[in-house]
């Protein structure tokens, strides 16, 4: 925030500053529009239009705000009225903008800003330093600044950072209130481990424009000597970083460390951002490296395969409502096996990940009815997420066998969609509908979706019974509470969306479609070892 608001505020005392075409300023127009004034008035705006910048080093201070000050460039001194600056060493050199009167008496208007040694190098050694027209002052206060918003300079509260120390909220006072009073706590526990409740707040913030904010505010109070909130804010920007990465990870395309950096690289190019809060990204982004396969990751390796190969075998071809659901059924009993031959300790060590299903669909169509269905049936979470104007897009999140089973899952129903409703219009009841086709075949698309999405809760639940019958083990709980765990690291503020009630559907076409998605008879399991 302080490097935007240095940008915002030099920028300005340039544009008043800078020369038209004609080398007037915006001084010597407000002038003429003033018409006559008093003796008085006419001296002052005199002085503001003759005002120019200036590389100024303080001599002498005196109580009641007057400076002396030696003109480094011009190489003269001049006596400053009116500067109520705070103390600070007074060999660090100022850029300001000062008004002559009449008398020789010296007015600082606009920013005053400090310099560093690579500032002042800047400020000494450019072709414009002190050159005497119009257009090379402001040309030369342009490159001081331009180094100024790029690199930071020397930062003195009072002067050019809020008159307050580091615990004051004066110093972050553009921050979003609930980031600062996170900073706040987690800036409390001096060092120690933050609990899960500070962690999931942070997480809850991991949007662009507060991880932006938070890289922005520990660069602020790092210049600023407060360790403790530069360290908290450091804190919270890393644990934000690496929210969108698990959200990326998990099939979310929304935000991407990748869009991050292109934004930051933008807007150091374009809108004067230092290039050090790029240096802090990079920092503190999170960097996983390959994922090592060990011996206990083969068997889900395989099963992952395995899993593959049956949607690359069927997902291509045309597939009817039954032979999706025989197909789930069948995955369904890898996953059910592989999942009792772990331990719990074995099973909870199992990554969660997401899979992204993107639709072409840019509305609500019935097949989206199955979606949650598709996700409980292979013990997944699912939402979706849609940017303006776009297509629908699902994440499936879970165990990596799990969700690559409902991707699998959802590709047949798709195509059971297209097939059962090719069949429906080739039908008799389709030919006599001849005015109500349209209808006819969203009520008949309607019946299925509920049709399927009642056979897979029937055969989930017979899965169910029949795990614990054989075993005496329920995975279901153990499966949600890793999942309920991993899901929380996102961050995200799900709702869930009703499904409007009292359709009006064609009730021949939404029965018909409704035993389309009924009529499926349990086929027997596959007996292939995993």
């Amino acid at each position: 925030m302080a490097m935007m608001a240095d940008a915002i505020l030099l920028s300005a005392d340039l544009l008043v500053s800078q020369p038209s075409a004609s080398g007037s300023t915006a001084f010597d127009r407000l002038t003429r529009s003033r018409g006559k004034v008093s003796s008085i008035d006419a001296a002052a705006l005199a002085a503001l239009a003759k005002a120019r910048f200036r590389l100024l080093r303080i001599q002498k201070t005196e109580a009641d705000g007057r400076l002396t000050v030696h003109d480094i460039l011009a190489g003269e001194t001049l006596a400053i009225e009116g500067a109520d600056l705070p103390p600070f060493p007074l060999e660090i050199p100022i850029v300001a903008r000062v008004a002559v009167t009449g008398d020789r008496c010296g007015y600082l208007i606009g920013a005053v800003t400090p310099l560093d040694q690579d500032a002042l190098a800047v400020a000494q050694s450019h072709a414009a330093a002190g050159g005497k027209g119009s257009f090379a002052n402001a040309r030369w206060a342009e490159a001081v600044y331009t180094h100024v918003v790029r690199h930071g300079t020397v930062e003195i509260p009072g002067l050019n950072r809020p008159p307050a120390d580091g615990n004051e909220p004066g110093l972050y006072e553009e921050i979003d209130e609930a980031l600062y009073a996170l900073a706040q706590d987690w800036a409390a526990l001096a060092g120690k481990p933050p609990s899960q409740e500070l962690m999931l707040r942070a997480r809850r913030l991991a949007d662009q424009t507060r991880i932006f904010d938070a890289l922005d505010a520990a660069l602020t109070a790092r210049d600023a000597k407060d360790e403790l909130m530069a360290d908290a804010f450091e804190c919270i920007a890393a644990a934000q970083l690496e929210t969108v990465w698990l959200r990326e990870r998990g099939g979310s395309v929304g935000l991407t460390l990748d869009i991050i950096a292109r934004t930051l690289d933008e807007a150091i190019a374009t809108r004067g951002w230092p290039s050090r809060i790029r240096l802090l990204f990079d920092r503190l982004r999170p960097r996983p490296g390959n994922r090592q396969t060990s011996n206990s990751d083969l068997p889900l390796d395989r099963l992952v395969q395995r899993i593959q190969g049956l949607r690359a075998k069927t997902v291509a071809q045309g597939c009817t409502e039954q032979e999706a659901m025989a197909a789930a059924e069948k995955v369904a009993e890898l996953l059910d096996r592989y999942g009792l031959s772990l331990n719990e300790l074995e099973l909870q060590a199992q990554p969660c990940e997401g899979i992204g299903i993107q639709t072409n669909r840019r509305r609500i169509a019935p097949i989206d009815e199955c979606i949650p269905a598709i996700a409980a049936f292979f013990d997944c979470r699912v939402w979706s997420e849609r940017a303006q104007g776009a297509p629908l897009r699902y994440i499936f999140f879970g165990l990596r066998s799990d969700v690559t089973a409902a991707q699998y899952l959802y590709e047949m129903v798709e195509r059971a969609f297209d097939t059962e409703t090719a069949v429906f219009r080739r039908s008799d009841l389709y030919e006599e509908m001849k005015g109500d086709r349209r209808s006819a075949t969203n009520s008949f698309q309607i019946g299925l979706s509920r049709g399927i999405s009642a056979k897979l809760g029937a055969m989930r639940a017979a899965r169910d019974e029949t795990i614990r019958s054989a075993s005496g083990r329920d995975l279901v709980p153990v499966k949600s509470a890793m999942i309920e765990e991993e899901m929380s690291k996102l961050g995200l503020h799900l709702s869930q969306r009703s499904h409007a009630t009292g359709k009006r559907v064609i009730r021949d076409a939404y029965t018909a479609g409704q035993e389309a998605g009924e009529k499926f008879e349990f086929a027997p399991g596959i007996t292939t070892t995993v």
